[in-house]
């Protein structure tokens, strides 16, 4: 296996990686409803995810509900979020792969917290109505099953420049790629449950070439024994160089 480190070290990263669902949104003012089944698996951040200019790896994948095989794709879409402001605290999500198409409008919200809940609100497209409208968000960050591995990989060692995003967190792992040819037009995607003993396809899409990759990650994962990669080291998944963003063991017990 021909991996190896970059020879620019990265900078190291802070706080935890987390897993993140919706519970609901709304629609100028309207009431909150939750139509889609929304996972976010986002890496750790590059500073105190407060402070100005910190950024984050993250892939959101929302899937139509009950969320079965035959479930549709509402959005997904993958990139690097960046803190814009911490007061008031305020993201924006830089889709460099999206289903919707990369083109969109800026995807930028406001977080404040609310009985446990992270609540964001922004001006966004309602895909039902192509019409910008208000929204309120609600999410909530799911526990991680501490002392198991993690990691985040980009198919290119700039994320701007990746068609491809895989992340392994708890017992979730999530795939996606979309090459960037003027049209857009073929969203790969795969969402695994994972434990120690095996691990089930909850949904794929045009996934013949990015299934395999997935599942050679997780294979090398399982094969850690203690040495994890590194931050910044290229692996290969199948036959296809990939770099790793992010790694470690949630805990702490080994971080890179």
């Amino acid at each position: 296996m021909n991996n190896h480190v970059l020879e620019q070290s990265k900078p190291p990263l802070y706080g935890t990686p987390s897993i993140t669902i919706r519970k609901s949104i709304s629609r100028n003012g309207g009431e909150p409803f939750e139509d889609s089944d929304v996972l976010v698996l986002s890496s750790r951040s590059t500073s105190d995810s407060h402070s100005k200019d910190s950024t984050q790896l993250y892939l959101d994948l929302r899937l139509s509900k009950p969320l079965l095989p035959e479930s549709t794709i509402t959005w997904g879409f993958a990139g690097i979020r960046v803190t814009v402001s911490s007061t008031p605290l305020r993201f924006r999500w830089n889709h460099y792969i999206d289903s919707q198409g990369r083109d969109g409008p800026p995807d930028e919200g406001t977080m404040t917290s609310c009985d446990g809940e992270e609540v964001e609100t922004g001006i966004g497209v309602n895909p039902e109505t192509g019409e910008q409208e208000s929204y309120e968000e609600r999410w909530i960050d799911q526990p991680v099953t501490p002392a198991t591995p993690f990691a985040f990989l980009t198919s290119s060692r700039e994320p701007s420049e990746s068609t491809g995003f895989i992340a392994i967190l708890g017992d979730h792992a999530l795939a996606m790629r979309q090459d960037h040819s003027p049209n857009d037009t073929e969203f790969q995607t795969v969402r695994m449950r994972i434990s120690t003993s095996s691990s089930e396809i909850l949904f794929k899409q045009n996934a013949d070439t990015l299934l395999p990759l997935l599942e050679s990650a997780l294979s090398q994962v399982d094969n850690w024994k203690g040495f994890p990669w590194q931050r910044g080291q290229e692996i290969t998944l199948q036959e296809d160089l990939w770099t790793v963003w992010d790694v470690g063991m949630t805990g702490g017990a080994i971080t890179a």
